[in-house]
């Protein structure tokens, strides 16, 4: 039974049910606002996707590899047929061959600072042998002669021929002074004529040059002073000393020929003979090699064969075959290079000059 008490009891406070339902509504406020942000989200926000979005996965960039260096490869020449080959050859060495008549006829020296004594393996000189500056005496030398000869040369193989002469005439005994000239002169088809030429005086101890020059295409000249004593050059090449003797050239064939026609030299002589080219100035050393016999259109020749050994690198051989018979001079004259090409100039025929005009 219900006690009058209770029933006379008064309600809870309003204030404190109001208080009590705030605090459940900011329980849950705080649930949905603060806590609740990172509860409800199941992915982060770089891997939410909107619809039908296709999410591209970039492949990772590859570590470029440096391949090693490879070797170059040599390249093979392409062959040509034999037949083309051989063609060009002969069409290449035939302009060469008809320039050697030209140009290899006498050598120029290369080397500067004298002579070269012969190689090692050239064998040693008879005990008679002397060593002499080449002197002649002015009636010794021969009388105006030209001497002609035919040709024949070979360059890389292939034969060729030309023609030339070698000129000598002097002014007469009573003329003061009494000057000379001497030429030699080749001659080849296409090519026309290369000429070496000595210009100077005859005194009694034997040629003494002025000028030489050596005309092909183009002229270059050696000037002889015996007053600065020196011999100058054209273009600008450094003059060099001249030398009591020297030569040049061409005057060295008319001086050995009157050398030879006075004396009587041994087998094994040796002559010293500073000689001109239009480039410079170099001591030759020519050698008594033999006597040697030689057949000319027929005919037997007695002859000194005298060689003039190379004095540098690239120096020619030059063989000279002297004939008393004619004066001491040259019947037979042969250049042969370092590489084996040559020319050989043999006597064809003679003429008498009149002495020289001018």
């Amino acid at each position: 039974m219900f006690s009058l008490t209770n029933l006379n009891r008064a309600p809870p406070d309003w204030q404190q049910l109001l208080a009590l339902v705030l605090l459940v509504l900011s329980v849950h406020v705080w649930l949905l606002l603060s806590s609740g942000d990172s509860v409800w989200r199941l992915h982060s926000e770089s891997q939410k996707l909107g619809p039908l979005q296709t999410r591209i996965m970039a492949p990772p960039t590859p570590t470029p590899q440096t391949n090693p260096p490879q070797a170059s490869q040599p390249k093979i020449p392409t062959p040509k047929p034999r037949a083309v080959t051989e063609a060009a050859s002969e069409s290449a060495a035939l302009p060469a061959a008809i320039s050697a008549v030209a140009s290899a006829a006498l050598p120029e020296p290369v080397d500067p600072s004298g002579f070269v004594p012969p190689p090692p393996q050239e064998a040693p000189q008879p005990q008679a042998a002397q060593d002499n500056a080449l002197v002649a005496k002015a009636g010794y030398f021969p009388e105006n002669i030209q001497i002609n000869y035919k040709l024949t040369g070979q360059e890389r193989g292939l034969n060729y021929y030309a023609s030339g002469y070698l000129k000598w005439q002097v002014k007469p005994a009573n003329s003061s002074p009494r000057n000379y000239e001497a030429e030699l002169n080749v001659r080849a088809f296409l090519i026309g004529s290369r000429v070496w030429r000595s210009q100077g005086v005859l005194t009694g101890d034997g040629l003494a040059p002025k000028r030489y020059s050596d005309t092909w295409r183009s002229e270059r000249a050696a000037h002889f002073d015996p007053d600065l004593r020196q011999i100058s050059f054209s273009g600008n090449t450094p003059s060099a000393p001249l030398q009591a003797g020297a030569q040049d050239q061409v005057s060295l064939f008319i001086q050995m020929a009157a050398a030879v026609a006075a004396q009587n030299f041994k087998t094994g002589t040796e002559l010293n003979i500073q000689t001109a080219t239009s480039r410079d100035a170099v001591n030759w050393r020519l050698t008594y090699k033999s006597d040697e016999p030689i057949e000319v259109k027929g005919e037997r020749l007695e002859t000194q064969k005298w060689v003039c050994l190379p004095r540098g690198k690239y120096d020619s051989q030059i063989e000279l075959w002297l004939s008393k018979s004619h004066g001491g001079m040259p019947v037979r004259i042969k250049i042969t290079q370092v590489s084996g090409n040559f020319i050989d100039m043999e006597m064809s025929s003679i003429e008498a000059l009149g002495p020289l005009a001018n």
